[in-house]
């Protein structure tokens, strides 16, 4: 079993990353288990009131007793500590899942994130550049205004020894086009030992078949509903590759690109 601890926290600051998103750092009242990047955790706010349920939320960075998450407001539950004041408690249950395997394979590591995918690949490329292994960071977004944290992107790339290419679908920053077709131009290119993803289920289902065409090894981190976080509830599993189903939360989120059945998927 993962180890895993339900603790309070209180909101210690946040700041707006683009018109839809936002930062939200929490201070830890009692300390968690170290999570690894791709690992996530439930939070919501303490005392049950509304929303009642928690949300799931991949953690984009913990230091010490400070942990951040990154927020794409869909409904009440995402915006709620968007609004909510400094200071406000929280309860939080993590880490949860599995992470990311940087020592699974050696050599240069291509970061892939597509829109609010991107928090659990910050967190890959700060664990990259602890480990001294240069780690490129592919960012996609829909345009200009979607791009979240360029500079802060940049410097942890470069910190690893790696690179920033962004993209963009409309053209407005970066690189016109979709984020697969700079990673397959660099693939082709550069010789990686591993891909690590996030992102929508296309780009993920992209990211599979590249992966297998390069005949290069790809964690990918899935995003799903999630209702409990710990495997009871069966909201958010996904058609395994030879059959039957896997939880994403318990069995996941993190999965070999030949785990699942991409076909079934997108």
């Amino acid at each position: 079993m993962v180890p895993r601890r339900d603790v309070i926290a209180r909101l210690l600051r946040r700041r707006e990353l683009s018109p839809t998103t936002y930062s939200a750092v929490f201070r830890l009242e009692e300390p968690l288990p170290e999570p690894l990047p791709g690992q996530f955790v439930m939070l919501g706010p303490a005392g049950g009131e509304n929303p009642f349920w928690r949300r799931a939320f991949s953690v984009a960075s913990c230091r010490d007793d400070e942990l951040e998450i990154m927020v794409r407001v869909v409904g009440p539950g995402t915006a709620y500590w968007r609004q909510a004041p400094t200071g406000a408690q929280a309860a939080l249950l993590g880490p949860l899942g599995n992470g990311f395997s940087l020592e699974a394979v050696g050599g240069r590591i291509a970061l892939v994130a597509g829109g609010i995918g991107l928090p659990p690949l910050l967190f890959a490329a700060e664990a990259a550049a602890a480990a001294g292994r240069p780690a490129d960071l592919f960012h996609g977004a829909a345009t200009a205004d979607e791009v979240l944290e360029p500079e802060r992107c940049a410097r942890i790339a470069a910190a690893s020894g790696g690179r920033l290419v962004i993209t963009t679908d409309d053209g407005s920053a970066g690189e016109p086009g979709l984020v697969t077709t700079a990673l397959d131009r660099s693939l082709g290119a550069t010789p990686y030992g591993l891909i690590l993803a996030c992102g929508p289920l296309p780009m993920l289902a992209a990211v599979a078949r590249l992966s297998q065409q390069h005949g290069i090894s790809a964690q990918l981190a899935m995003e799903e509903r999630m209702a409990c976080g710990v495997g009871v509830c069966l909201g958010c599993v996904v058609p395994r590759a030879g059959g039957g189903h896997a939880r994403v939360c318990a069995d996941g989120p993190v999965f070999g690109a030949d785990e699942l059945d991409w076909e079934a998927l997108v």
